[in-house]
C-alpha cells in the first residue's frame, strides 16, 4: 500500500488495470488506488485528454491524500467477487 510512507497511484487504461492490480499485489502493494482511463489515449488531443484527467483526479486525489486503512477498506469493497484465485495449469 505504501512505499516509504508515500500512498501510491497507478494511472492506467482500463486494458491494463487488472494487470496493474495483479503486478501491484505481487510488490506488497494490493491496496494501491488505480486511476482509470478508457483505452487508448494515444493520439488524443490536448482537450479530450484534459477531460480523461479530471475524471480520474478523484482517485488520484483519494489515493494520495486517504488513510491507508480507508484505501484497503474501498478496494477491498470494491473488488468483493471480482478477484478470482490464479491457478496453475499444472500441478505444482
Amino acid at each position: 500500500m505504501e512505499r516509504h510512507g508515500i500512498p501510491t497511484v497507478i494511472v492506467a487504461t482500463d486494458t491494463f488495470v487488472q494487470f496493474v492490480r495483479r503486478m501491484a499485489t505481487t510488490q506488497g502493494c494490493p491496496y494501491v488506488v488505480i486511476a482509470e482511463t478508457p483505452n487508448p489515449v494515444r493520439g488524443l488531443d490536448p482537450e479530450a485528454l484534459r477531460v480523461r484527467v479530471e475524471a480520474m483526479m478523484p482517485a488520484i486525489v483519494d489515493g494520495l491524500t486517504l488513510p491507508p486503512a480507508e484505501l484497503e477498506r474501498r478496494t477491498r469493497a470494491a473488488m468483493k467477487g471480482r478477484i478470482q484465485p490464479v491457478r496453475a495449469s499444472l500441478p505444482v
